[in-house]
């Protein structure tokens, strides 16, 4: 997604290995800032500090990308980004890692397209159920 020239990221979606030596671009959002790292084909976003959210996309060709987002599982209203999920509603058979590295059954899956200058971008949250729960705006 982001034109970042010799990132050097290793990312392997489905147990989120990420390591970079550039440092991460801070984009704004709907859901507040996202510390964002790309490599072109794999973007991955951490936010919700301290409770850890992460999103995971790989590009899937003309600025498409999708993926997942995870965070821990909390009844904090002021942590639930993407949507409120609240701990009595992590109801996911599966689990995926949040940013911390830990598994939670609070994820869901994401998909959208940035523009073309890389400068903003447009997604669809759903839960591990594929229920729609909104939409994400980010621009830098």
């Amino acid at each position: 997604m982001l034109a970042i020239s010799k990132l050097l990221t290793i990312a392997i979606i489905s147990g989120i290995t990420f390591a970079s030596a550039a440092v991460a671009e801070t984009w704004n959002s709907d859901w507040g800032p996202v510390s964002v790292e790309a490599d072109g084909n794999v973007f991955v976003g951490r936010y919700n500090a301290p409770v850890g959210g992460i999103v995971v996309m790989k590009h899937q060709g003309n600025g498409n990308y999708s993926g997942y987002w995870a965070r821990s599982c909390t009844n904090k209203k002021r942590y639930q980004i993407p949507a409120p999920v609240y701990r009595s509603e992590g109801s996911c058979g599966e689990t995926r890692k949040n940013a911390r590295g830990r598994r939670t059954r609070c994820w869901g899956f994401i998909s959208g397209n940035a523009n073309p200058s890389n400068t903003r971008f447009q997604g669809t949250f759903l839960t591990c159920n594929n229920r729609r729960l909104g939409e994400w705006n980010g621009w830098k």
